[in-house]
Protein backbone atom coordinates (compact mmCIF):
# COMPACT_ATOMS: atom_id res chain seq x y z
CA UNK A 1 0.00 0.00 0.00
CA UNK A 2 1.39 3.19 -0.88
CA UNK A 3 -1.15 5.67 -0.01
CA UNK A 4 -0.62 6.91 3.78
CA UNK A 5 -3.60 5.67 6.19
CA UNK A 6 -5.34 7.86 8.19
CA UNK A 7 -5.63 5.56 11.55
CA UNK A 8 -2.40 3.77 13.17
CA UNK A 9 -3.14 0.43 11.91
CA UNK A 10 -2.02 -1.19 15.74
CA UNK A 11 -3.64 1.34 18.18
CA UNK A 12 -6.59 2.91 16.54
CA UNK A 13 -5.31 6.09 16.90
CA UNK A 14 -6.26 9.12 14.48
CA UNK A 15 -3.54 10.18 12.22
CA UNK A 16 -3.76 14.11 11.64
CA UNK A 17 -0.65 15.32 11.43
CA UNK A 18 3.24 14.29 10.66
CA UNK A 19 4.77 14.11 13.60
CA UNK A 20 1.45 10.98 14.46
CA UNK A 21 3.51 8.64 12.61
CA UNK A 22 6.04 6.46 13.78
CA UNK A 23 9.46 5.74 11.95
CA UNK A 24 10.99 2.59 10.14
CA UNK A 25 14.55 1.71 10.26
CA UNK A 26 15.89 4.88 7.92
CA UNK A 27 14.47 7.32 9.93
CA UNK A 28 11.49 7.94 7.03
CA UNK A 29 7.80 8.25 8.30
CA UNK A 30 5.63 5.04 8.52
CA UNK A 31 2.82 5.05 6.15
CA UNK A 32 0.58 3.08 8.69
CA UNK A 33 1.41 3.19 12.74
CA UNK A 34 1.84 5.97 15.19
CA UNK A 35 4.94 7.24 16.98
CA UNK A 36 3.18 5.41 20.42
CA UNK A 37 2.93 2.05 18.57
CA UNK A 38 6.10 2.05 16.02
CA UNK A 39 9.71 3.54 16.58
CA UNK A 40 12.44 2.36 14.07
CA UNK A 41 10.54 -0.10 12.13
CA UNK A 42 9.77 -2.06 15.12
CA UNK A 43 6.61 -1.88 17.38
CA UNK A 44 7.37 -0.31 21.24
CA UNK A 45 5.50 -3.21 22.46
CA UNK A 46 5.60 -5.97 20.30
CA UNK A 47 4.26 -8.63 23.11
CA UNK A 48 1.32 -6.83 23.57
CA UNK A 49 -1.80 -8.45 23.03
CA UNK A 50 -5.04 -7.12 21.45
CA UNK A 51 -6.94 -7.41 24.75
CA UNK A 52 -4.10 -5.48 25.98
CA UNK A 53 -4.16 -2.64 23.53
CA UNK A 54 -8.04 -2.40 24.00
CA UNK A 55 -7.35 -1.98 27.93
CA UNK A 56 -4.90 1.04 27.37
CA UNK A 57 -7.29 2.61 24.50
CA UNK A 58 -9.87 1.95 26.60
CA UNK A 59 -8.66 3.86 29.59
CA UNK A 60 -8.00 6.91 27.59
CA UNK A 61 -11.50 6.80 25.69
CA UNK A 62 -12.96 6.35 29.20
CA UNK A 63 -11.29 9.19 30.18
CA UNK A 64 -11.43 11.22 28.00
CA UNK A 65 -15.37 10.76 26.83
CA UNK A 66 -16.93 9.59 30.06
CA UNK A 67 -17.16 5.96 28.21
CA UNK A 68 -17.90 3.48 31.14
CA UNK A 69 -14.78 1.26 31.78
CA UNK A 70 -16.55 -2.17 30.24
CA UNK A 71 -18.18 -0.57 27.26
CA UNK A 72 -15.01 1.07 26.60
CA UNK A 73 -13.35 -2.00 26.31
CA UNK A 74 -15.63 -3.42 24.30
CA UNK A 75 -15.63 -0.91 21.91
CA UNK A 76 -12.09 -0.75 21.85
CA UNK A 77 -12.00 -4.26 20.46
CA UNK A 78 -14.21 -3.45 18.05
CA UNK A 79 -12.26 -0.73 16.19
CA UNK A 80 -8.83 -3.06 16.62
CA UNK A 81 -9.95 -5.78 15.13
CA UNK A 82 -9.66 -4.62 11.64
CA UNK A 83 -6.64 -2.71 11.84
CA UNK A 84 -3.70 -4.78 9.94
CA UNK A 85 -1.41 -5.06 13.09
CA UNK A 86 -4.50 -7.84 14.60
CA UNK A 87 -5.92 -9.04 11.19
CA UNK A 88 -3.04 -9.58 9.37
CA UNK A 89 -3.79 -7.04 6.25
CA UNK A 90 -5.57 -3.45 5.18
CA UNK A 91 -9.16 -3.78 5.37
CA UNK A 92 -10.21 -0.44 3.81
CA UNK A 93 -12.70 1.80 5.78
CA UNK A 94 -15.60 3.61 4.14
CA UNK A 95 -13.93 6.75 3.07
CA UNK A 96 -17.53 8.96 4.51
CA UNK A 97 -18.49 7.19 7.96
CA UNK A 98 -15.59 4.94 8.27
CA UNK A 99 -17.28 1.46 8.35
CA UNK A 100 -14.90 -1.43 7.50
CA UNK A 101 -15.45 -2.94 4.20
CA UNK A 102 -14.68 -6.72 5.22
CA UNK A 103 -15.83 -8.13 2.46
CA UNK A 104 -17.73 -7.32 -0.85
CA UNK A 105 -21.55 -7.21 0.23
CA UNK A 106 -19.71 -4.40 3.13
CA UNK A 107 -19.03 -2.36 0.07
CA UNK A 108 -21.66 0.23 -1.89
CA UNK A 109 -21.84 -0.07 -5.92
CA UNK A 110 -20.43 1.81 -8.45
CA UNK A 111 -22.94 2.72 -11.49
CA UNK A 112 -21.95 -0.06 -13.07
CA UNK A 113 -22.74 -2.25 -10.04
CA UNK A 114 -19.12 -3.47 -9.29
CA UNK A 115 -18.00 -3.44 -5.89
CA UNK A 116 -17.04 0.67 -4.37
CA UNK A 117 -13.45 0.00 -2.70
CA UNK A 118 -14.39 3.21 -0.91
CA UNK A 119 -17.75 3.77 0.45
CA UNK A 120 -20.01 1.59 1.78
CA UNK A 121 -23.48 0.23 0.56
CA UNK A 122 -24.98 2.66 3.56
CA UNK A 123 -23.49 5.63 2.15
CA UNK A 124 -22.83 4.94 -1.73
CA UNK A 125 -25.18 3.09 -4.09
CA UNK A 126 -25.39 2.97 -7.99
CA UNK A 127 -22.25 5.49 -8.50
CA UNK A 128 -23.76 8.16 -5.99
CA UNK A 129 -23.76 9.13 -2.43
CA UNK A 130 -26.94 7.85 -0.80
CA UNK A 131 -27.01 11.19 0.95
CA UNK A 132 -25.08 13.86 -1.35
CA UNK A 133 -26.14 17.08 0.41
CA UNK A 134 -25.10 15.64 3.81
CA UNK A 135 -22.41 17.95 5.71
CA UNK A 136 -19.68 16.86 8.07
CA UNK A 137 -21.78 19.18 10.57
CA UNK A 138 -25.12 16.97 9.85
CA UNK A 139 -22.91 13.71 9.76
CA UNK A 140 -21.87 14.32 13.13
CA UNK A 141 -24.94 15.26 14.61
CA UNK A 142 -26.63 12.12 13.01
CA UNK A 143 -24.59 9.87 14.47
CA UNK A 144 -23.57 11.37 17.23
CA UNK A 145 -26.60 10.15 19.32
CA UNK A 146 -26.57 6.61 18.43
CA UNK A 147 -22.70 6.44 19.49
CA UNK A 148 -23.84 8.04 22.56
CA UNK A 149 -26.83 5.42 23.33
CA UNK A 150 -24.06 2.61 22.32
CA UNK A 151 -21.64 3.62 24.88
CA UNK A 152 -23.89 5.43 27.48
CA UNK A 153 -21.96 8.52 27.21
CA UNK A 154 -23.35 12.41 26.55
CA UNK A 155 -24.38 13.81 23.39
CA UNK A 156 -21.53 15.99 23.76
CA UNK A 157 -18.93 13.88 23.95
CA UNK A 158 -20.24 11.65 21.26
CA UNK A 159 -20.49 14.70 19.13
CA UNK A 160 -16.39 15.41 20.15
CA UNK A 161 -15.52 11.71 19.42
CA UNK A 162 -17.36 11.56 15.94
CA UNK A 163 -15.71 15.03 14.84
CA UNK A 164 -12.55 13.56 15.21
CA UNK A 165 -13.26 10.11 13.37
CA UNK A 166 -14.70 12.22 10.99
CA UNK A 167 -11.73 14.63 9.94
CA UNK A 168 -9.56 11.92 9.18
CA UNK A 169 -12.11 10.44 6.77
CA UNK A 170 -11.58 11.87 2.46
CA UNK A 171 -15.41 12.76 1.95
CA UNK A 172 -14.87 15.19 4.84
CA UNK A 173 -11.53 16.71 4.74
Amino acid sequence: MTEIVSICQSCGMPLQKPDDYGTEPDGSKSRIFCHYCYQKGTFTDPDISIKEMAGKGAAIMSEMYEIPPEKAIGFALEQLQPLKRWSGRIIPVCESCGMPLMSETDCGTEVDGTASMRYCTHCYQNGAFTDPDLTREEMIKKYAPLMAAELDIPVQKAEEMVEIFTSTLPRWK
